[in-house]
């Protein structure tokens, strides 16, 4: 069936306003091992995603085909999911006519290339990866992957529109060894380009991590100064983005509720989500519900400016949606298109200057266990470097990070100025914090 079939059926049946969300998915995947190609998977992938209004209650479905039979079906259970619901939320499919920023879509240049160089660059990574250290002494993880996709969004109300991406990734894992212990490190690139691949860097980081973590030693417990590199800062404030989320607002959790307008964070920092941003993998001038997108700042010197809100969460609290509605499975879950902090003027280095006994946390585990977003409280097991007298000393592993997340931006000393070039969702620079608890021996 056509789309335009698909909504004429949907109406038919009762549906009295109805949007198609259309996903294709097309991944190439390469596995190099021990020199050669250990496999090639190419796979594509659609999925429907259908809502609609039936007697004032907003239904889903979703199915992987167009035969009639099975959005026939799709439709009947999104008629009959309606009349289970008991939500008293407003909902509404958009329609308006507006004018959508316009953008230049970045494609990657991964179809120019041939399949035998990209194999060729697997095979390089790992020998020279091998060869950087003879501590190195396996390559369990060397990958490549180009993913190209589409977006569709046509509805009942006159909206059709079109949005793809594309994208590489390769990621390289490396086993160390010295003395009897053993230690993983792992590096990976996401890159527009196929040839912007940069394979030393690729290999100076992974033989740093994995190089790092072998005969790495303890710290003991207490109160440290604690500079996050830009990573890890990165993981964690993606781990607390929803915290912004009008959804979460509106199910209460959220310790930003009621904080429109105040300063939750110290006045050094300042977040920003643009869906145009020139450095971002994906630029998106529209968000999943066909409402267009905009800059701006979530957090402006460290004022609350406002949640991120889909159609609903935007009704819900009287206020103008802000083309953050984004799928999440069947629903829409707003969330942020590309958020970054403006960054600091200090290197990794300058960042180093003044701390006498400090902690360089460069990595972290089970982030997502040993968090409390609503509470905003975090406990991770992390390793990295001491810090003394301004310099970066020895390794140390198998410490907690303890802390609160307001709390640690309320307590940023300095700003690296260390932002990614490529932006992928979310991107914090290294931060100094002035104190967080440390765990150790």
């Amino acid at each position: 069936m056509t789309y335009q079939e698909i909504i004429n059926l949907g109406l038919k049946k009762g549906i009295s306003e109805i949007e198609l969300y259309a996903k294709t998915s097309t991944d190439k995947t390469l596995k190099v091992f021990n020199g050669n190609l250990e496999s090639y998977n190419a796979k594509e992938i659609y999925s429907l995603s259908i809502r609609g209004l039936y007697n004032d209650k907003m239904g889903y479905a979703s199915c992987e085909s167009l035969d009639e039979s099975v959005i026939n079906e799709a439709l009947d259970k999104l008629i009959t999911s309606c009349g289970l619901l008991t939500s008293t939320e407003v909902e509404e499919i958009f329609g308006e006519i507006v004018e959508y920023e316009k953008i230049e879509e970045a494609l990657s240049d991964a179809s120019e290339y041939p399949l035998s160089e990209k194999i060729d660059l697997l095979k390089t990574l790992e020998a020279e990866t091998l060869k950087a250290d003879p501590r190195i002494v396996k390559i369990g993880y060397c990958q490549y992957v180009e993913t190209l996709g589409k977006v569709e969004i046509i509805n009942s109300k006159g909206i059709n529109l079109v949005r793809n991406y594309s994208y590489v990734v390769v990621v390289l894992g490396a086993l160390g060894m010295q003395d009897g212990l053993t230690n993983v490190g792992y590096a990976h690139q996401i890159e527009l380009s196929f040839k912007d691949i940069n394979k030393d860097k690729l290999i100076k980081e992974v033989v740093e991590k994995t190089l790092s973590g072998l005969g790495a030693g303890s710290v003991a417990t207490g109160e440290y100064p604690v500079i996050l590199d830009q990573e890890v800062a990165t993981d964690l404030v993606q781990a607390f983005s929803s915290l912004f989320s009008g959804y979460a607002a509106m199910k209460n959790m959220t310790m930003l509720n009621g904080k429109k307008g105040e300063k939750v964070f110290g006045e050094n920092i300042t977040l920003v989500d643009d869906p145009f941003c020139e450095s971002s993998l994906i630029k998106v001038a529209f968000d999943d519900e066909a409402y267009p997108c905009k800059k701006r700042n979530v957090v402006e010197n460290g004022v609350f400016t406002g949640f991120y809100h889909s159609l609903k969460t935007a009704k819900y609290f009287n206020e103008t949606p802000t083309g953050n509605g984004f799928r999440n499975g069947n629903q829409v879950i707003p969330s942020p298109t590309n958020l970054y902090m403006l960054p600091g003027e200090y290197s990794q280095e300058q960042l180093f200057d003044g701390i006498k006994e400090g902690i360089l946390v460069t990595d972290v585990a089970g982030l997502h266990a040993g968090l409390n977003v609503v509470a905003g409280t975090f406990n991770l097991q992390s390793s990295g470097y001491m810090i003394r007298d301004g310099k970066k000393a020895e390794p140390i592993t198998l410490f907690v990070v303890s802390g609160n997340f307001f709390d640690m931006l309320n307590n940023v000393e300095k700003i690296g100025n260390d932002l990614p070039e490529k932006i992928n969702d979310v991107a914090i620079p290294s931060l100094l914090v002035k104190g967080l608890m440390i765990s150790g021996k």
